[in-house]
């Protein structure tokens, strides 16, 4: 049952970061189930015992892939779908503790977080890039 509430908060969360970011009101509703479908994703990852990174990762591509399939048939950029997504898996809380952990004193534990956020942030960055990459391969292929 506690899966399906973050779900549910993912689905929220995007749909609210693209009423803040004043995206088309007819595109909420699809950007907000990207958004839990990556989170879904990424929460069976961890379920999984995969690391924070991967489950970052394979949650990325989900929303990457789905956002540019989305984008075509919706005729609509796709970073729409893009930036409203990723919300939920965004490193902020690896981003607090590190000042919180830097402002108690405790270097080693602050420093853990920055290699955290890092691998996080690599990790969306490059779900982004392979799934544009794997597409435009496939477009020039088929022409």
């Amino acid at each position: 049952m506690g899966l399906i509430f973050q779900i549910l908060g993912a689905y929220l969360a995007t749909v609210t970061s693209g009423v803040i970011l004043k995206i088309p009101k007819y595109l909420l509703y699809q950007t907000g189930f990207i958004g839990a479908l990556g989170y879904a994703v990424y929460l069976l990852c961890l379920h999984l015992r995969m690391e924070n990174a991967v489950a970052t990762l394979l949650g990325g591509i989900i929303i990457a892939f789905f956002s540019q399939i989305v984008a075509r048939i919706l005729k609509a950029p796709v970073t729409v779908f893009y930036i409203p997504s990723f919300f939920p898996l965004v490193p902020g809380a690896g981003v607090y503790k590190i000042a919180y952990y830097y402002i108690q004193g405790n270097a080693e534990l602050a420093g853990q977080n920055v290699i955290e956020s890092i691998l996080v942030s690599g990790a969306i960055a490059l779900s982004i890039f392979l799934v544009d990459s794997c597409l435009e391969i496939t477009h020039h292929l088929k022409s």
